[in-house]
C-alpha cells in the first residue's frame, strides 16, 4: 500500500482541489486532536490518513452554503 493515494484518484471523488485541501486539513487536525491511531502501520502521518479516509469513503466532504449579504 502506498503512503498516500494519487491526487488524480482523489480528484474523481472531490472535483475541486481547494475543497480537497481544506477537507484533508480539517480531518488531519481532528486526527491529531483526538489522538487517533492509524489502522495500517505504513500510514503514520495524519494528512496521509485523512487522504486515505476520503479515498475509501470513510469521510465525505460536503459543500457548505455561502450566505451572501446584499447591500
Amino acid at each position: 500500500m502506498r503512503s498516500q493515494p494519487y491526487l488524480d484518484d482523489l480528484e474523481k471523488i472531490v472535483p475541486s482541489r481547494y475543497s480537497l485541501v481544506v477537507g484533508v486539513a480539517k480531518r488531519a487536525r481532528e486526527i491529531l486532536e483526538n489522538g487517533e491511531e492509524s489502522p495500517n502501520e505504513e500510514i503514520t502521518k495524519p494528512v496521509s490518513l485523512a487522504m486515505w479516509e476520503i479515498m475509501e469513503g470513510k469521510v465525505v466532504l460536503t459543500k457548505k452554503p455561502v450566505d451572501k449579504q446584499e447591500k
